[in-house]
């Protein structure tokens, strides 16, 4: 049967008797300034004016991509495929990798499209959700040859990828080998590089192989790629005759402006003879004679592009999208016209610079901020081989470090990226680093600003500690702090005084970002804090008179246990998605609206979570064990005696020094009124996901790595959650269960204060906690500090009292 593709209008067959089948290409924000701009301000008469415009050139089938930074690519490419899809007699190609974009749209395209497009490059796991979809809705696949070793450069690796392909696509997931179109991909041959002087010659030697190899398969090509980086008349000519030579080897379809492709015919001897010398590499002169040769040929004011964008704009583009794709030859054609620190310098850096402003005015969100990261970063790689090594000197540097005891390095790594991949020069020397060694190496390597980090209450009073160390040693850099336990006022009034040098609050990566930029203009200050007339006129809260008439509740054991083999879907019910999606991934609504947002969270964030869900299941990322126990107790004071069997041990609690003057020991009973029962718990989620979350982020996945570290956080307090109902319920004070909503304002009887934060910051009691419940049995260990390892684990004390809620000293 013959492989078709077809609109609500007609159909076309892939393979045409005489090819190729031309493919539109204007349709994309990335190659078109006239598509970008009617996108970007939602003129979408404008969008379908570009499309019907190609039809009328000759485009038979209509290329769709609609990615771009800032923008939300499901909600964009639904509102053109419903506006192309009863306009346009072109069928449609849908040119995305996402599979959650795809699926939004296949099922409501009226016709059998195309989608551009699979590929290995991670190993085959978005091939196989797209393939499932291309079998489930009837549809053709763009196949390109790259793997996990990157783009297939030589006839014989692309024949490989393709075959590995072949074997997914079609014996694996049953799709037609008619249905494939192969992309062999092919790169420029006026760049001047030397490894890509027969770039030509090795697509067309694939294509013949290919077809031998894999009966019944096409191929497409993107033609234009050959002459990257040459003057546009120059370009009409080579893309003409590489197209010519590419049909005589067996290509069936092309992505081309049609408007942009002269008749064989038409093409003197003269300019096809210089072109086929530059194509199959004839002589080490081909280039330079092609270039001079076209010098002299006026440029036709045509207006075919007027839509086009130069190479230095469409790298910045790329790194505003996040978009890596075809980074090496790009970055290739531009190493031609600039050195590449100029290019860093005066391309990236401005790049970055406005995806950070972008982010600051609320028009960018942190997701897509960490993939325009991961295309700076990769440009920088493909660039570093170029560059001498003195490239570094003169850069604003930092050191990063989290303060010892510490083991939490996910707000470091952030501003770690966001300070490389602005062009800042940042010594990362990791987590638990004492004052000692950070004083050392700011004085060994002599950098600009030192930066600290740290998740706990006790790392916020380690800093001021710090800092008064480094004030007797006389350094003399200023001090970036930041973490969640610290506020405006904390750094100051208690950290920035006792430090001679500017001491700045940094409540996020951009504000470090921002710090560092008042360095380098000299207008870096230490934070100041002013208390307002509202906190000054703000009345005083009342002391709690607490009931002292409830009863201990009836326990179901005394003593500790453990719990190997708990239910992970069940943790995933107790999991605040709230928390999750804006507090850790940063999906914050911002300036959008509530339509909007709505849109954004259906299809891109729920289906993000859903996808981490099941690999997470899938890969064992996830070991979640309980250690757990209830021990009888009185309380003294601010102290809570234990009994245990390893001995009486005593938990001290500090006392909030104004109304209404809390102390967790408060809550239970003391020795004249009976004793009382007291719970805690360790949790953990293992040390497997810590491991993945490493990978990402050395791998520069910085995008993986922080949406699946929120994940780990968010279901290790998903877990605390879980484990305290259960234990509510073995104390006969659970009442029905509410929504998350109700969870989240303690909507139920109880409290459960976590060791290390505002109600009870010691994480000293963890030497007796360890004792009491043994979490060593479980796989987790004390640092120096009493932090626990691995990381996703936590630990708590649960008390039955009514009126306990959270609160802070």
């Amino acid at each position: 049967m013959k492989a078709s593709v077809a609109s609500l209008y007609q159909a076309v067959e892939l393979h045409q008797e005489i090819p190729p089948l031309l493919l539109g290409e204007r349709c994309n924000p990335n190659g078109s300034k006239a598509f970008k701009e009617a996108l970007l301000t939602e003129d979408w008469d404008a969008c379908l004016k570009i499309a019907l415009d190609q039809e009328a050139r000759g485009a038979q089938v209509l290329d769709l991509c609609v990615a771009y930074a800032g923008r939300d690519e499901a909600a964009d490419m639904l509102q053109l495929t419903q506006l192309f899809s009863g306009s346009c007699k072109a069928p449609l190609m849908f040119d995305s990798t996402s599979p959650d974009t795809l699926e939004l749209v296949l099922p409501l395209y009226p016709g059998r499209a195309i989608i551009n497009s699979i590929n290995l490059e991670d190993g085959g796991a978005n091939l196989d959700r797209i393939c499932r979809l291309a079998k489930k809705y009837g549809a053709a696949v763009v196949a390109l040859t790259i793997n996990l070793e990157g783009m297939a450069l030589t006839c014989e690796k692309k024949l490989a990828v393709a075959k590995e392909i072949y074997a997914l696509a079609v014996d694996k997931h049953g799709l037609r080998p008619q249905d494939i179109l192969f992309d062999l991909l092919t790169f420029t041959v006026g760049s001047g590089d030397e490894t890509m002087r027969d770039a030509a010659i090795e697509t067309l030697k694939a294509i013949r192989l290919v077809k031998e190899e894999l009966p019944g398969v096409g191929f497409t090509l993107g033609i234009s790629n050959i002459s990257f980086g040459l003057r546009p008349a120059a370009r009409k000519v080579l893309n003409s005759i590489f197209l010519h030579e590419a049909v005589d080897a067996g290509l069936n379809t092309a992505i081309v402006d049609a408007a942009k492709v002269l008749p064989y015919a038409s093409i003197s001897e003269e300019d096809r003879k210089i072109c086929f010398d530059l194509l199959f590499n004839r002589h080490p002169d081909a280039l330079m004679t092609f270039i001079d040769y076209f010098e002299q040929v006026v440029e036709e004011d045509d207006n075919v592009d007027e839509t086009s964008l130069k190479a230095e704009e469409l790298l910045q583009q790329k790194i505003l999208k996040g978009d890596k794709e075809g980074l090496g030859d790009l970055l290739t054609v531009l190493r031609g016209r600039w050195q590449p620190l100029d290019i860093i310098n005066n391309l990236l850096v401005p790049a970055m610079r406005e995806v950070g402003e972008l982010f600051g005015r609320g028009d960018l969100l942190l997701p897509f901020v960490l993939q325009s990261a991961e295309a700076m970063k990769q440009s920088v790689n493909l660039l570093e081989p170029y560059m001498e090594k003195q490239a570094d000197e003169g850069k604003t540097s930092i050191l990063l470090a989290t303060v010892a005891g510490d083991v939490h390095d996910i707000g470091k790594n952030l501003v770690d990226i966001i300070l490389t991949n602005n062009g800042y020069k940042v010594h990362n020397i990791g987590i638990k680093v004492p004052a000692e060694e950070i004083i050392a190496k700011a004085k060994e390597l002599q950098v600009d600003v030192v930066g600290l980090s740290g998740l706990l209450v006790k790392s916020a009073l380690l800093m001021k500690d710090n800092l008064a160390q480094f004030q007797t040693v006389g350094l003399s850099q200023p001090v970036l702090l930041g973490g969640a336990a610290l506020t405006t006022k904390f750094v100051a009034v208690d950290c920035a005084p006792g430090y001679q040098q500017p001491v700045i609050y940094c409540a996020d990566a951009f504000a470090g970002l921002k710090a560092i930029r008042d360095f380098e203009a000299g207008k870096l200050v230490s934070t100041q804090w002013e208390e307002s007339s509202v906190t000054k006129n703000r009345p005083s809260p009342q002391q709690e008179v607490l009931d002292r008439s409830f009863a201990p509740p009836i326990v179901p054991f005394v003593g500790r246990k453990l719990v190997t083999d708990v239910d992970v879907e069940k943790v995933f019910n107790y999991l605040n998605k709230a928390a999750l999606f804006r507090g850790r991934w940063g999906y914050r609504r911002g300036k959008m609206s509530k339509e909007d947002y709505a849109e954004l969270n259906a299809n891109t964030i729920e289906p993000l979570f859903q996808r981490l869900k099941e690999q997470s299941l899938n890969e064992g990322w996830l070991q979640p064990k309980v250690t757990y126990g209830y021990f009888d107790c009185v309380s003294e004071g601010n102290n809570l005696l234990i009994s245990s069997d390893t001995g009486e041990k005593i938990f001290s609690f500090p006392r909030q020094e104004n109304a209404p003057g809390l102390c967790i020991a408060d809550y239970l009973r003391n020795e004249a009124e009976g004793g009382d029962k007291v719970g805690f718990f360790v949790v953990t989620l293992g040390d497997r996901l810590a491991t993945r979350t490493k990978q990402l982020y050395e791998s520069d996945s910085y995008h993986d790595y922080l949406m699946l570290h929120g994940l780990g956080v968010e279901l290790t307090d998903a877990l605390a959650e879980y484990w305290h109902e259960k234990m509510r319920i073995e104390m006969g004070i659970q009442q029905d269960r509410g929504d998350m909503e109700a969870y989240v304002a303690q909507g139920y009887q109880g409290s459960r204060y976590g060791f290390g934060y505002p109600a009870c910051p010691d994480l000293g009691a963890h030497d007796p906690l360890f004792e009491m419940l043994r979490p060593d049995e479980i796989g987790i260990s004390l640092t120096e500090s009493f932090e626990m390892v691995p990381e996703m684990s936590t630990s708590a004390i649960v008390i039955h009292h009514p009126q306990a809620k959270y609160f802070a000293v």
